[in-house]
C-alpha cells in the first residue's frame, strides 16, 4: 500500500512541475511590443522558414497536425522529390484570437484559429495540457506557442512542448522540445 502512495505523490510531483513554459527570451533589438492596440500589424502571409515538416501529432504553428494532414505533406514530399514549401495567412479576428491558413505549395493545408492573449509584448497560446490515464499507456502533454513582431514586418515564432509517458509501465518516452526564434519572412500584407 506504501508502494501506491509513494507512486501517487510522485505522478502529482511530476505533473505540477512539467507544464510548458517559455523562456524569458533575450531582449531583441529589433522586435516590436505587440499590445492589443497593434496586434494587427502581424496580418499578412510568411514563408515558414524551418526545415521541420508536419508529423503526426506534431505542433505546428498554434495548431496539432492530423494523421491526414501528416500524409499529405508525405505525398507532396515523395511526388516532388524536394522538401514543399509552408506558407501561413496570419489574421487578427480580436484580442484574443486569430485565424491562421496554412499553406503547402499554394494548396490550403488547414484553416484554424490561434486563441491566446498579449503577454511581455508576445502573443502567446497556452494549449492545456491532458492526461492519459490508462492501463496500458499513460501520457501527459502540455503546449506552449507564441509569435513576436520584428521591425522589419517579420515574424518570429516559439515553442516548447513537454510531452512524456509510459508504456504498460516500461519503456517510458519523452517526445519534449522546444523552438526559439523562429523566423519567418513576410511575403504579402493584408489589406482590411
Amino acid at each position: 500500500m506504501k508502494f501506491y502512495k509513494i507512486i501517487t505523490y510522485l505522478c502529482i510531483v511530476l505533473l505540477n512541475y512539467s507544464c510548458a513554459t517559455l523562456k524569458k527570451n533575450e531582449i531583441i533589438e529589433n522586435k516590436v511590443e505587440l499590445t492589443r492596440e497593434n496586434l494587427n500589424l502581424i496580418d499578412g502571409t510568411y514563408k515558414i522558414d524551418e526545415n521541420k515538416y508536419l508529423s503526426y501529432s506534431d505542433y505546428f504553428l498554434g495548431s496539432f497536425c492530423t494523421n491526414k494532414e501528416s500524409k499529405l505533406v508525405y505525398k507532396i514530399r515523395k511526388k516532388s522529390g524536394i522538401e514543399p514549401l509552408f506558407f501561413i495567412t496570419l489574421s487578427v479576428l480580436n484580442k484574443n484570437k486569430i485565424k491562421a491558413k496554412l499553406k503547402i505549395n499554394n494548396s490550403v493545408l488547414k484553416t484554424y484559429t490561434i486563441r491566446g492573449k498579449i503577454k511581455n509584448g508576445y502573443f502567446e497560446q497556452n494549449r492545456k495540457g491532458y492526461i492519459l490515464p490508462a492501463l496500458l499507456i499513460n501520457e501527459f502533454q502540455s503546449y506552449k506557442f507564441r509569435i513576436g513582431l520584428l521591425n522589419d514586418g517579420n515574424i518570429i515564432t516559439d515553442s516548447k512542448k513537454v510531452d512524456f509517458g509510459t508504456v504498460y509501465f516500461f519503456s517510458p518516452f519523452n517526445n519534449s522540445g522546444s523552438n526559439y526564434n523562429l523566423r519567418h519572412n513576410r511575403i504579402l500584407n493584408l489589406k482590411k
